[in-house]
């Protein structure tokens, strides 16, 4: 406690530290990159200026880990599984389609999820849910600003025109990253943040960035996100609330289920989506097909959807247009590392939200932790975020997934330290109990004296008046 003390004392350092993960977390949303460096969302490996802007953010997270390193290691438990996880993508190499280019781009998932383990070690649940808050409000604000002072890069022109792309390179991006910053703020408030308005604000404006891009999968999450947030903070009123929040959660859950078995169409419809997911689910079928003749290990890490890939190339044929992902996380891993990949993303992902479901309530991070993991492995369905490399959604599952499986932090209000005395400041008071009462001393009369006077009349022994 003294060591954590210490380290979390405000002041100039920390002020710092908190910037530099302001700026990586800036840097790995990859606003901006994608409207005018990165069209074609290679991640930057494939341009040199890209490549080389990497470099120094990749330094900064070795550095900010490096200064921590005694904290990550009571981080053991989680750092351990994740390496593990980046150890089969190293491996990998051995049998990919292109060992240099998936030894490079594991080096940058290896980053990535440095950083998340790291952020999620170095704040309490409160300081890390409002630098997130305030790095997505920065990004609203100028997604804002670019949208409505220069459309050409902030609104689609394409077959979404007129819908809002901020500073990414399509919508679905943008709403994203509004969800992450809606579901950072009110997890600020919940966790106790003072800069409510501030928060009140930041969802009021991602909630509106989302709807003018009407991103329905975003909707849908934040909807998720904020229904959550409520519900958990209900459930800290007592057991019976816990007991009706539970059912109902289970209610809408196998209501939903049951709708998407019974009757897809009437989901798909709701959602704007036709029943083949935009073509993904040929996508998929093909993948499969590849998939099958290298099931345990994969063609190895990231290179699976290149242009010189001969499987990749195989479902560009049969779906007649060129398939950039597989618009599906697991199946994205599957393709790339095996189903051994597959089986330690599972476990370490569904291990860490089954331990979220029973240890919420400890972490005192506004419920992020959870939460975010369940909209994370939501979208996974429909986006390969999995070890996404340079991407901001891998780097806050990492985070999230250490929050649940470390040990939790003391927050910076409960830590004892002294203030200095400033305008006359004094301590506040501190009770303890009185000790006990004395015990009952019994007064007894002193032995009689001499009379300092005596009365001289003789040898009489009394006044005469006595008579």
């Amino acid at each position: 406690m003294d060591a954590q003390q210490d380290d979390d004392r405000p002041g100039l350092p920390r002020t710092l530290e908190a910037l530099a993960c302001g700026f990586v977390l800036f840097m790995l949303s990859n606003a901006f990159i994608g409207p005018f460096l990165d069209p074609l969302q290679a991640g930057g490996e494939n341009i040199p200026v890209l490549r080389l802007m990497w470099l120094p953010v990749y330094g900064l997270i070795l550095a900010l880990a490096a200064w921590r390193a005694p904290r990550l290691m009571s981080f053991w438990l989680p750092a351990g599984a994740l390496c593990l996880l980046i150890f089969w993508v190293f491996a990998s190499a051995s049998w990919s389609l292109d060992p240099g280019t998936t030894n490079r781009r594991a080096l940058a998932a290896a980053f990535t999820t440095l950083f998340g383990v790291y952020f999620a070690a170095s704040f309490d649940g409160k300081r890390m849910a409002e630098i997130l808050a305030t790095t997505f409000l920065v990004l609203a604000l100028v997604g804002l600003a670019a949208a409505v002072g220069y459309p050409k890069m902030g609104v689609q022109h394409d077959i979404n025109a007129g819908d809002w792309r901020g500073l990414w390179y399509e919508k679905n991006q943008m709403g994203a990253m509004m969800v992450y910053g809606a579901l950072a703020a009110m997890a600020a408030i919940l966790a106790g943040s003072t800069h409510r308005k501030r928060m009140v604000f930041t969802i009021l404006l991602c909630a509106a960035m989302i709807v003018m891009s009407k991103s329905k999968t975003s909707l849908v999450a934040l909807m998720i996100g904020l229904l959550g947030s409520f519900l958990f903070a209900a459930m800290r009123r007592g057991p019976a609330t816990a007991v009706v929040v539970v059912w109902l959660g289970v209610t809408v859950i196998g209501a939903a289920v049951i709708v998407m078995w019974l009757a897809p169409e009437l989901l798909f419809k709701a959602l704007g989506k036709d029943p083949s997911l935009t073509g993904r689910t040929d996508i998929w079928a093909a993948l499969l097909r590849q998939s099958a003749k290298a099931p345990m290990t994969g063609y190895g890490y990231a290179v699976f959807w290149t242009l010189e890939s001969q499987p990749a190339q195989w479902i560009r044929k049969e779906t007649g247009w060129l398939v950039p992902t597989a618009h599906n996380g697991w199946l994205d891993i599957l393709a790339q590392l095996g189903w051994v990949g597959v089986s330690l993303c599972a476990l370490i992902l569904g291990g860490a939200l089954l331990v979220g479901l029973f240890r919420f309530q400890k972490l005192r991070d506004g419920y992020w932790a959870t939460l975010f993991l369940v909209i994370f492995l939501m979208t996974t369905f429909s986006e390969s975020f999995i070890l996404e490399r340079n991407g901001i959604a891998w780097a806050l599952a990492c985070a999230a997934v250490t929050r649940l499986l470390g040990p939790v932090l003391a927050p910076v209000s409960a830590l004892k330290w002294t203030m200095p005395p400033v305008f006359g400041y004094r301590p506040p008071l501190t009770w303890s109990l009185a000790p006990p009462d004395p015990e009952p001393v019994v007064w007894t009369p002193s032995p009689g004296r001499a009379p300092v006077f005596a009365p001289t009349f003789g040898k009489r022994t009394v006044s005469p008046f006595g008579a």
